[in-house]
C-alpha cells in the first residue's frame, strides 16, 4: 500500500500535534514495513525533514499555507501524481479520487461549544466538518469523540481508534527542572497541571480550589506547564499575587525530560477540563504512576475511568476534594492501579486505522 501523510507539523508547530504525527507514522512504518510511505512537508522544513528520515522514506514538499490548504488541496494532487492509494490527512480532509481519502480529526468541540473559542479559531476550524464528507473514512481518538463527530457532521464513516502515548515522552529519561522556580520542587511537594493555557482548561476555578482550600504553600506550589492558546481564561488579582508569592507557578513549557519529571514527582496532577476530545495529560500521568484528579465527564470515564479520581469541574469544592483524596492516595489505600491506560499505544491506533482503510479499498474495487 502506497501511504501518503499530511505532515505540516512534523518538523515544527504545537507539541501535541507534532507528537501524534510523528508517533503515527514512526508506528505505521515500523508495523508495516512493506507499505510505501511519504510525507508531504512545508518547503521550509523539508531538508529537515529529509535530514531526519530514512531514504525509504518519500518527502515531497509544498508551499501551501496554513495547513487547512495542505491538507485539503495539495495533499490530493501530491497524490495523485504519486499514485497513493490512500492519502491521510489531520483535520482537513481532501477529495481523493484515486484512492482513499482518510481524515484523522481531533475534535469538533467548536461546534458544541463555541463559546470556548475566539472568533478568529471558530472560522478557521468551521472549515473542518464542511469537508469532512469528503473523507471516506474519519479517524479519531476516542469513542466520545467519535460519537460527537457522527452526531454534529455528515461524516460518512467514522472509526475511533485511539492514541498513542508519546515515544518522546515514555522513553527519555526524566531530569530535573535546572532553571527557574521549578529546580526548587520536591518529590510529591506540588500540584501539577498540564495542558495548553485557554478558558476550556478551566485553570481559574483549579486555581481558586488550591487557594481557597489551602492546599498549595509556596513550599507545596501549584505548577501549571503550558502555553497559551485560544481564548484565555480571566484571573483575579488573587491569582497575581499567589503567582508573586511562588505559591502558583506558571512553567510554561517544558521539554519532554522534564515533563517526565514533574510528572513521576508530582503530589497528583489535575485536570478539571470543560470539554475533551480525548486529553492526553491524564493519560500520559496515570502511566507514569501519579494519581489523576478530572472532570466527570464521559470521555475521561472512557479513558482513565479505572484510575482517576472524578470532579465536577463547576465546583472549586469538589475540585478541591478531589485532590486532597488523590494526595492521599498515593500511601493509603486509596490507590489506584494504572494499567489500563497502556491500551493506548500506537501500534493498536495505526492498526485499526490500516484496517478500515483496506475496507475501504476493498469497498471501491468491488463496486468498480
Amino acid at each position: 500500500m502506497k501511504v501518503l501523510f499530511d505532515a505540516f507539523w512534523f518538523v515544527a508547530g504545537p507539541p501535541s500535534q507534532r507528537h501524534v504525527l510523528r508517533d503515527m507514522i514512526s508506528a505505521w512504518s515500523i508495523t508495516f514495513p512493506h507499505d510505501e510511505i511519504a510525507l508531504l512537508v512545508r518547503s521550509k522544513h523539508e531538508a529537515a525533514a529529509r535530514a531526519e528520515l530514512s531514504d525509504e522514506v518519500r518527502v515531497f514538499a509544498t508551499k501551501a499555507y496554513p495547513q487547512a490548504l495542505l491538507a485539503s488541496r495539495s495533499l490530493a494532487r501530491v497524490g495523485t501524481t504519486w499514485g497513493a492509494d490512500v492519502v491521510v490527512a489531520h483535520n482537513y480532509a481532501p477529495r481523493y479520487r484515486r484512492g482513499v481519502s482518510a481524515l484523522f480529526l481531533h475534535d469538533v468541540l467548536f461546534l458544541e461549544n463555541p463559546e470556548w473559542f475566539t472568533a478568529v479559531e471558530r472560522g478557521y476550524f468551521g472549515i473542518m466538518p464542511r469537508l469532512a464528507p469528503r473523507a471516506d473514512v474519519v479517524f479519531t481518538s476516542s469513542s466520545t469523540e467519535a460519537d460527537r463527530i457522527r452526531r454534529l457532521t455528515r461524516s460518512r464513516e467514522v472509526v475511533p481508534v485511539g492514541i498513542g502515548l508519546s515515544a518522546e515522552l515514555t522513553e527519555v529519561p526524566p531530569v530535573r527542572p535546572e532553571t527557574g522556580p521549578l529546580r526548587a520542587l520536591t518529590a510529591h511537594g506540588y500540584v501539577l497541571a498540564v495542558g495548553r493555557l485557554n478558558i476550556r482548561k478551566n485553570l481559574a476555578r483549579v486555581i481558586a480550589a488550591c487557594l481557597d482550600g489551602d492546599l498549595v504553600d509556596v513550599d507545596n506550589p501549584l505548577v501549571i506547564v503550558g502555553s497559551g492558546d485560544g481564548k484565555a481564561d480571566d484571573f483575579t488579582s488573587d491569582v497575581s499575587r499567589a503567582v508573586e508569592a511562588g505559591i502558583v507557578v506558571f512553567a510554561g513549557f517544558v521539554q519532554d525530560r522534564e515533563l517526565r519529571w514533574l510528572y513521576e514527582n508530582s503530589a497528583c496532577l489535575v485536570f478539571a477540563s470543560l470539554g475533551e476530545g480525548f486529553g492526553m495529560p491524564p493519560v500520559e500521568a496515570a502511566h507514569f504512576g501519579t494519581p489523576v484528579v478530572v472532570s466527570d465527564l464521559p470521555v475521561f470515564r472512557e479513558t482513565v475511568g479505572d484510575v482517576a479520581f472524578f470532579v465536577d469541574p463547576h465546583s472549586e469544592s469538589s475540585i478541591a476534594a478531589g485532590i486532597i483524596e488523590a494526595i492521599s492516595s498515593r500511601e493509603g489505600s486509596g490507590r489506584k492501579d494504572a494499567a489500563g491506560v497502556t491500551r493506548y499505544d500506537w501500534t493498536s491506533s495505526v492498526t485499526r486505522m490500516r484496517s478500515a482503510i483496506e475496507n475501504r479499498i476493498q469497498a471501491r474495487n468491488e463496486s468498480s
